[in-house]
């Protein structure tokens, strides 16, 4: 027997071995936690709606969607940095959440406010007093401290 089909054999052997030792441990041993994150700015039923956008108007409630599959049951975190177009964090959102057995939906929001007596500047121009708020926008997830993503989106006025 050459060395080639001696390591082959090898090879499939420790594979038939490790499948076979996965089937004997118990599930929670080798479940993946699998995370849909998206942002969206609509409701229905009273939760976020799952309309994938990531441009916005200064005016939006702009959620931040985590359908998380595999966590299991108990405590758990959800915490969005909201980071501005020049890196800053804005905000900081955290929620403590159960753990369901097959699925969790939990969601943060973000809602831009501009200094006190710019409605009235507003009437005239949308943007007026939001200028900071335009641009490029970054909200990092973390669930249990972990990041889990990282969503990109835009504020226009």
């Amino acid at each position: 027997m050459s060395l080639a089909c001696f390591l082959r054999t090898s090879s499939r052997t420790a594979s038939f071995a490790w499948l076979f030792f996965l089937f004997l441990l118990p599930d929670a041993a080798y479940s993946a936690t699998g995370y849909d994150i998206f942002l969206t700015n609509r409701m229905e039923d009273g939760k976020p709606a799952e309309e994938r956008i990531s441009r916005f108007d200064c005016s939006d409630r702009i959620y931040v969607v985590v359908i998380a599959a595999g966590l299991g049951e108990g405590e758990h975190e959800l915490k969005v940095r909201w980071l501005d177009p020049t890196g800053e964090q804005r905000e900081l959102t955290r929620f403590d959440f159960q753990g369901a057995r097959i699925a969790n939906h939990v969601w943060a929001w973000l809602q831009l406010h501009g200094p006190t007596g710019a409605i009235i500047g507003q009437m005239f121009d949308p943007s007026f007093g939001m200028e900071e708020f335009i641009g490029d926008w970054n909200a990092v997830v973390f669930i249990n401290n972990k990041k889990v993503s990282t969503q990109k989106f835009q504020v226009l006025c």
